[in-house]
């Protein structure tokens, strides 16, 4: 009885072993991190004045024009609104901000900002290498 009950504890822990070998094996499939690491985000700046002594914060609305194939699984391809929370500068008058966009699909895209003097925007080619600064100053009609 002594020995059948080690050979069943022998059997139940290789049981177990292969059972934990089989789940590490299918965990290593789901890992995202190279998902992550290749997620591309822009970041959005606005300069504008304040408006009756306040800063009005600007949502700037995100429109894709080509999404190139082969976009990461988590990346973003439809319309979305960035908010740009703006703060008053030292002077009083000045306001400024910046948010990061959400993960983008790599392509054409088109960014609109409503700006107090009038609606700004341009397209930029969003692809994972360089810096993805998209900026807008109120009183021009483009961003830089």
């Amino acid at each position: 009885m002594h020995v059948s009950s080690n050979v069943a504890g022998r059997y139940i822990r290789a049981a177990l072993v292969t059972a934990a070998a089989v789940a590490l094996t299918g965990l290593s499939g789901c890992d995202s991190s190279d998902d992550t690491a290749s997620l591309i985000r822009a970041t959005v700046a606005v300069q504008s004045i304040t408006q009756q002594g306040q800063c009005e914060d600007v949502n700037v609305k995100v429109t894709p024009v080509q999404i190139l194939p082969g976009a990461p699984k988590l990346s973003n391809s439809k319309e979305f609104v960035t908010p740009v929370k703006l703060t008053k500068g030292a002077d009083g008058v000045s306001c400024t901000g910046s948010s990061q966009t959400i993960p983008m699909a790599p392509g054409k895209w088109k960014f609109t900002a409503n700006m107090p003097s009038e609606i700004a925007s341009c397209e930029r080619d969003i692809a994972a290498a360089g810096p993805l600064n998209v900026s807008f100053k109120d009183g021009e009609t483009t961003c830089s």
